[in-house]
């Protein structure tokens, strides 16, 4: 059987769906005038709407960055007054949503949190400067070991050692033994507040005086947790060491080099600290933060602090001068205080060619400027030795011995005439004189020849006062002990 046809009312029954219903609105949409506006209103609005977005982009967010970046302190005075109008304004709604905000947080946590954040007591540094110090380790900033500036604990701190620490410009100065990887203590540079250069004082005795503790950090430490152990004000200064694995043997501690505050806080602000050592040219030439490199600036000429003339090549510490006093006053009786009064004995001492050194020569023992005194050689000046050994020839038999410190000769030739002939005197074995009269004056001097020979056998440090000073040494006691005139005591007066 052939299929019955169907008829229309079949069809519209077979049309009459949901999908069927939509395609149908859809057509009747397009095909009316008000969706072909609509189409072109969305055409029109799309552009403006992303021009609009970037345009506040590029206003409120790009340009406000650029601008507080580069003038921020320019720039806040004058918006100080715009700020206090926008506070102003906006009380009316940001008091009750603060009141709010704090009753559904904890009680008083939030006023605590802007109070801190408003007086400067957070975190001192933004979560994106935490980021990147968390990232970095102090092998990436620190001062290589071969570009510090070091002391040798051996060092004697003189004149030229004090200016070079001077013109290095660091405050903390490693101090090591041997060779430079071997940091045994710090030095700071008000540790030398109260050091003469005069005195030629020992570094070593410095450092074990005041024995500033030394700090330690891996390579691998983070710049954050460096950051918060320099916050603890233990130092400011630490030394970078790492566990060398290379190689037979054990392990051992090998050190990289230094790293300072000072390397911490440029990383963080991604620039260089200048301070009154450095200069401008001082960025190009470094390759990275190196605050303890060897300066590259011109160093002062401090010279002109230094005392001119050749006495002040040496130096007596001062408690080497008063024992030196104390000694010529008790145990040689030309200097006894009934001859020569102890302040004037004091200042003959200080005087720059009174104290005297001699450099022994390895290569030739028997050099001139060795010997202080020859056999019948006249001579005019008394010596007293305060460091070092020589050796004494006496007689004609040659006898020899060896002498040290506070050893002296020539007490005659401060007094007897030259036809007296006298053997050395020493402190171990004093002899004693009936000395001359002093003359009234320095017309009337005389030499002395000595019978025996005194040569060095070491570096020498020596006191040597010559007849002249002596008598003038004599002349200044008489005249503190002379009575004073009434005219005399009116012109003190005047």
């Amino acid at each position: 059987m052939s299929p019955r046809p169907r008829d229309s009312g079949d069809w519209d029954q077979g049309l009459d769906t949901p999908g069927y219903r939509a395609v149908r609105l859809l057509q009747s949409l397009i095909g009316s005038r008000n969706f072909r506006e609509l189409c072109w209103w969305a055409l029109l609005l799309v552009p403006a709407v992303l021009g609009s977005a970037g345009l506040a982009f590029l206003v409120a967010e790009v340009l406000p960055a650029t601008v507080s970046g580069r003038w921020t302190l320019a720039l806040a005075p004058r918006a100080l007054a715009l700020s206090r109008l926008a506070v102003l304004l906006t009380l009316p709604v940001a008091l009750p949503v603060g009141q709010l905000l704090e009753l559904a947080s904890r009680p008083g946590r939030l006023r605590e949190r802007v109070l801190e954040l408003a007086r400067g007591c957070g975190d001192p540094y933004s979560d994106l400067s935490k980021g990147v110090l968390r990232c970095r380790t102090v092998e990436d900033v620190l001062t290589p070991l071969e570009d510090c500036f070091m002391l040798d604990a051996g060092t004697v701190l003189d004149f030229g050692v004090l200016a070079s620490i001077m013109q290095s410009g660091h405050t903390r100065i490693p101090v090591y033994e041997e060779e430079r990887s071997n940091i045994v203590d710090m030095l700071y540079l008000k540790d030398l507040a109260f050091v003469d250069p005069e005195d030629c004082t020992p570094l070593s005795t410095i450092t074990r005086f005041y024995n500033h503790p030394l700090h330690f950090v891996f390579n691998d430490t983070k710049l954050d947790a460096v950051l918060e152990e320099f916050k603890r004000g233990k130092s400011h200064l630490a030394i970078v060491q790492k566990v060398n694995n290379e190689g037979e043997g054990d392990p051992f501690y090998e050190v990289l080099g230094l790293v300072t505050l000072e390397d911490v806080i440029e990383e963080v602000i991604k620039s260089e600290i200048l301070d009154e050592s450095e200069g401008p040219r001082d960025i190009s030439v470094r390759k990275k933060p190196a605050s303890l490199s060897a300066p590259a600036r011109r160093k002062e000429d401090c010279s002109l602090f230094k005392e001119s003339g050749e006495g002040c090549k040496v130096k007596i510490s001062p408690q080497l001068l008063l024992a030196t006093q104390r000694f010529l006053s008790q145990e040689v009786d030309v200097f006894s205080p009934l001859r020569v009064s102890e302040t004037v004995l004091l200042h003959l001492l200080r005087h720059p060619s009174v104290s005297q050194e001699v450099m022994f020569d390895e290569h030739d023992r028997l050099a001139a400027h060795h010997y202080l005194y020859q056999r019948s050689r006249p001579v005019d000046y008394f010596i007293l030795i305060l460091q070092g050994r020589v050796e004494v020839e006496i007689g004609k038999e040659g006898l020899k011995f060896e002498n040290g410190a506070f050893t002296y000769y020539g007490v005659s030739a401060l007094t007897v005439p030259s036809s007296v002939h006298q053997s050395p005197v020493s402190s171990l074995q004093p002899l004693y004189h009936d000395l001359q009269p002093e003359p009234a004056d320095g017309t009337c001097l005389s030499t002395y020849c000595p019978d025996y020979t005194v040569r060095a056998l070491s570096d020498l440090q020596f006191i040597k006062v010559t007849q002249l000073q002596y008598l003038n040494a004599l002349l200044a006691t008489q005249a503190q002990n002379l009575p004073q005139t009434p005219e005399d005591t009116g012109l003190q007066v005047v």
